[in-house]
């Protein structure tokens, strides 16, 4: 049987590929009152990513860096690259599954928020394969 492979598998890839790159936490809900510098990961879409003789999907997602800002964008440039830099490996998937491009879209937006801290936002789209399609 062919099946698509869940956002939230992917998604937990994500997370756990940018916690083992950065050594910040990376979450997909965030506590209340947690000390800066962290990321959180969100899935916006989930698209078929039509092809004549594959089955696979593309996953959008953003994924959230908040720092301190007190000392202007420093901090928070620092764990945009360290992100990029953790990026740069593939997520892991399972078997069955088969990455076939993760793109970095880029950073979407920069925020300065209301308690002083700098929250930059980052996308990244990841293809994913799960089947060939056969005529019967």
């Amino acid at each position: 049987m062919i099946e698509k492979l869940s956002f939230t598998t992917v998604l937990a890839s994500v997370i756990k590929t940018v916690q083992d790159g950065t050594q910040l936490h990376c979450y997909d809900s965030v506590p209340k009152d947690i000390p800066y510098p962290y990321y959180s990961a969100e899935i916006i879409g989930q698209i078929p990513d039509p092809s004549k003789t594959m089955w696979k999907e593309r996953y959008q997602i953003v994924i959230h860096a908040f720092a301190e800002g007190s000392n202007g964008s420093v901090a928070l440039f620092e764990i945009i690259d360290k992100l990029a830099e953790a990026m740069t490996m593939a997520i892991e998937l399972p078997v069955g599954y088969e990455l076939i491009m993760q793109t970095p879209t880029g950073v979407q937006q920069i925020y300065d928020e209301a308690d002083g801290s700098k929250h930059a936002i980052m996308g990244y789209d990841f293809t994913i394969f799960y089947g060939f399609k056969t005529k019967i």
